[in-house]
């Protein structure tokens, strides 16, 4: 009997214990892209988030408490009751909760998915209004973890060495990598993410796991420590395993992280990188003058000798053979799809047109789509169901971009943004270009395509035509008449606000000037019904903006 009412005390502390609100609870470290990283219980790899109960803190079963990526509904998914010993978490430990929509998998499994592209995460108490964490997350790498510096600290960071369940710290080793082509003048060769031709070397990793270059030194002036690579933006500096990556030597580094401020010597120099420890020496590469438009590199990927290119092959292989892409159009992108067409699967999901305007068919299969021009092969379309990835003559095909492979060989890898977004179809060879396309807005449930099917001229459709001639569509507005003026906030309810002082004018889409305001930054909407308006500055340059 006495056994028995200790284990009942027992149990009553610990249920009481935790039943309280634990305020001390933190979301400590986040993966939203896990594709070689820990497996789930279902030998999924699937992305998570990790809880830390810090030392001191009372046992606390997350039961009850809500995890959302909503600030607007704090109550999106609330952890379910029904498994104490997954729920349960003591002080100084952490707790996995899968991010993946699959939540009859388990009481750790949240019914929504996390966004590559970085959200906000919260973490609110059973009273459903106290919010005990939160953190909103930047855009994520494949495989690289965002988290607390140290347990529960304020400051976040990138980790590389994921520590699922575990103590956050950083470890990142030295690892081989080779610089395999240079380039030091470019002028018509390869152009960068902002469309200018600047010189550059190539970054080869032969290994069988991607490595994050973030950290590493890059030194063409003797100095092993000249210029260390930024580590806050691992999607455009983590190398794949067997990959490539580009480093332009531009002066620009608002341009990104790997982008460089230094200069290639035209004339020959050595250029050295060294290991994010500030001592091991990756490699070292000694080049001399190098005439235009040609590079100078290994002659096959970190061979020691060397060769030179009279076609350059940045971000691939030294050893590719070139192979010419049929003549294909990128002819429409939706960019966000809210309520427009429906894939196979009944989504609606983001999707790229590609029309073949050839009197034969095109079978696409190891053709390639990507959404980063200095990683072309980013996706290859399979070549599994070939009738699926055929084009008819004179016809369309779309390809949804839902990086859902399980729903056919027509789902890409990716996601588009419609904020600052690139597509591009590249033939077989992982390299050359089919066609491509970029922009820095497209609408919701707009679509951004070719006036008539592959014309030069882009505009936007009110009407989408998917896998349909563009040449009938409803035209929105031409892209050639947007421009770099910018506006903020946008959308907006009220206000939008530029950096230049000018007359503008603002229009529905039918062209009707419904505002004007004289020599003014600042344009108040506040009195506009919501909808899509065109703002036009004296010198004729026009702005879409949103009136929400």
């Amino acid at each position: 009997m006495k056994i028995k009412l200790l284990f009942s005390g027992l149990f009553t502390i610990i249920f009481s214990a935790s039943q309280a609100q634990n305020l001390n609870l933190r979301i400590n470290e986040i993966i939203a892209s896990n594709q070689n990283g820990t497996s789930d219980d279902f030998f999924q790899k699937d992305d998570w988030i990790e809880i830390y109960n810090p030392a001191g803190s009372p046992i606390t079963n997350l039961a009850g408490y809500y995890i959302t990526d909503d600030p607007a509904n704090l109550v999106k998914w609330q952890i379910p009751n029904t498994n104490a010993g997954v729920t349960t978490m003591l002080p100084n430990s952490f707790k996995a909760l899968w991010i993946d929509k699959d939540p009859e998998q388990g009481e750790d499994h949240v019914d929504f998915t996390l966004s590559v592209d970085g959200e906000t995460l919260l973490l609110v108490a059973p009273d459903m209004t106290t919010i005990i964490d939160s953190v909103t997350f930047p855009e994520m790498a494949t495989d690289v973890s965002y988290g607390r510096s140290c347990d529960g600290c304020p400051d976040w960071q990138y980790f590389n060495n994921v520590t699922f369940e575990d103590n956050n710290a950083e470890m990142q080793a030295s690892d081989l990598l080779f610089i395999n082509e240079v380039q030091t003048v470019n002028i018509s060769t390869y152009d960068d993410r902002q469309h200018e031709y600047d010189p550059w070397i190539e970054i080869h990793n032969p290994n069988s796991f991607q490595i994050n270059l973030a950290n590493y030194y890059i030194s063409v002036n003797g100095d092993p420590l000249q210029w260390q690579i930024p580590g806050d933006a691992p999607y455009r500096t983590v190398i794949p395993a067997g990959g490539f990556k580009l480093i332009w030597f531009d002066n620009d580094i608002a341009d990104g992280p790997t982008h460089a401020p230094l200069a290639l010597n035209t004339s020959g120099g050595t250029i050295v990188l060294t290991g994010p420890d500030g001592t091991t020496t990756s490699d070292t590469y000694t080049y001399g003058n190098i005439a235009a438009n040609t590079s100078y590199g290994r002659q096959s990927d970190g061979a020691p000798t060397s060769i030179t290119f009279t076609a350059p092959t940045p971000s691939v292989t030294n050893t590719l053979v070139f192979i010419t892409p049929e003549n294909l159009y990128i002819n429409e992108v939706l960019a966000a799809n809210s309520t427009d067409t429906l894939d196979n699967a009944g989504q609606t999901e983001d999707w790229v047109e590609i029309y073949n305007p050839n009197n034969f068919p095109v079978y696409l299969g190891g053709y390639y789509l990507s959404d980063n021009s200095e990683n072309p092969s980013k996706w290859m379309i399979p070549t599994s169901f070939p009738d699926s990835v055929t084009i008819g003559a004179n016809s369309w095909l779309l390809f949804w971009t839902d990086a859902d492979l399980s729903q056919g060989v027509r789902h890409a890898d990716f996601r588009l943004k419609n904020n600052g977004e690139y597509v591009g179809l590249f033939s077989p060879d992982g390299f050359s270009i089919a066609d491509e396309i970029d922009w820095e807005h497209i609408d919701t449930d707009t679509s951004l395509g070719r006036q008539t099917d592959g014309s030069e001229t882009w505009v936007y459709f009110s009407s989408t035509t998917p896998e349909y001639s563009n040449n009938q569509g409803t035209i929105d507005v031409k892209e050639s008449e947007l421009s770099s003026i910018i506006f903020y906030p946008n959308p907006t309810d009220n206000i939008i606000t530029t950096s230049t002082l000018s007359d503008f004018v603002v229009m529905d889409l039918a062209g009707n000037v419904v505002m004007q305001s004289n020599r003014t930054r600042s344009i108040a909407l506040g009195q506009l019904s919501p909808g899509i308006y065109l703002v036009k500055d004296k010198e004729g340059r026009v702005v879409r903006v949103s009136k929400i």
